[in-house]
């Protein structure tokens, strides 16, 4: 309970107040004889007079309450009034008899003071009459106003209380949903910043091979790299990335490993157009699953590692022959748990992987 109600919170809670007593105090207080005029023009303005008055009256109760709750709060504790203790409760009683003293006196003078002004010059105002009844059941009448007044602060004192709660508890909720918000951000970038390092260290092995061997390739194989690497860079903020923009990334990765691997390997897409500009994806997951294959599979010219991407609603898949090497590459632990991880922060639907018939396949949800 760190923050006072609004002017408006308040407002809502005296109307609240006026919906629920009002009638009862009405039924209670008006006397058999006089309800054939309840329709009457004079009975419907006191009748306006007094919700207004009594509404106002609420409104300014509502604020002293929330002002003492606010006090309490902060020499106590915010959740002190909220604990079910014996001190709490003594503390919200003694409060609440004090504001319905406090009102029952300022209302009954309140409404006194207007008639004394309105009685002079309102020549129709019904003539004062002293009402014929016993001591006794003056007596019981007003036994029963003050009483009501009680019960009226006690909901007063407590609607003002659950209002606060709700106040503190959306707030709890807003602060729970940033952290865990600026928790998958963190995440999702610590997940994606393992690619960038590995990209390069394999990339720059490849230029290493290749530089003596061949100058005028090498400068091409730069001119890929630069390509590729500045996709990276662009695409580290994001979470998602247009299919079709992963996809050119990825002939740009295949051109460089081509060179290394010549007529050993080779990446075929199979993926229609339109599916390409309506779909997205996490970036560098095409190319994590390419490096994968790579790493864990053989090659050679007569029997090279064929890649396929292709659209399988509501997947796009990728599969490669089933061909491990002897002794394949050390994993980095970056690939398809990576790309698991990713999709985790991101949707329900999940990455799923299988062996069908010597092929190895995944299937990576696409995203709208």
């Amino acid at each position: 309970m760190a923050h006072l109600l609004t002017a408006r919170q308040k407002w809502q809670l005296a109307l609240r107040l006026v919906i629920f007593f009002s009638p009862v105090l009405l039924y209670v207080n008006m006397p058999d004889a006089q309800r054939s005029h309840i329709f009457s023009p004079i009975f419907l303005c006191i009748l306006v007079v007094f919700t207004s008055l009594t509404t106002l009256m609420y409104f300014i109760w509502i604020t002293f309450t929330d002002w003492i709750q606010y006090q309490i709060g902060i020499w106590l504790g915010k959740d002190f009034l909220m604990k079910f203790s014996i001190g709490a409760l003594l503390l919200s009683i003694v409060i609440a008899l004090g504001l319905s003293v406090a009102y029952t006196f300022t209302l009954r003078y309140t409404i006194k003071g207007i008639i004394s002004i309105v009685y002079p010059i309102w020549p129709s105002w019904p003539e004062k009459k002293p009402m014929e009844l016993s001591p006794d059941t003056w007596s019981y009448i007003t036994r029963f106003n003050q009483g009501f007044s009680v019960v009226i602060m006690f909901s007063a004192f407590y609607l003002t209380l659950n209002f606060r709660a709700y106040q503190q508890l959306k707030d709890v909720q807003l602060k729970t949903e940033q952290l865990e918000k600026e928790a998958v951000l963190a995440q999702f970038a610590a997940l994606k910043s393992q690619v960038n390092p590995h990209f390069l260290f394999n990339s720059l092995s490849i230029l290493n091979s290749l530089i003596y061997e061949d100058v005028n390739l090498s400068g091409k194989f730069v001119q890929q790299l630069s390509k590729a690497y500045r996709y990276i860079l662009e695409q580290r903020d994001q979470e998602l990335i247009l299919l079709k923009t992963e996809l050119d990334f990825i002939e740009s990765y295949t051109f460089l490993l081509k060179i290394r691997f010549e007529n050993k390997f080779d990446v075929l897409v199979d993926v229609p157009a339109d599916i390409k500009n309506h779909y997205q994806i996490t970036p560098l997951a095409l190319q994590m699953l390419v490096e994968n294959a790579v790493k864990h599979n053989r090659m050679s010219v007569t029997d090279p590692l064929l890649i396929k991407i292709y659209y399988e609603a509501p997947f796009l898949v990728v599969e490669n022959p089933l061909q491990l090497r002897d002794q394949p590459d050390v994993s980095t632990g970056v690939g398809l748990s990576n790309i698991s991880n990713r999709y985790a922060l991101l949707t329900d639907l999940k990455v799923s992987h299988e062996i069908i018939n010597q092929s190895y396949m995944v299937k990576i949800p696409l995203l709208r």
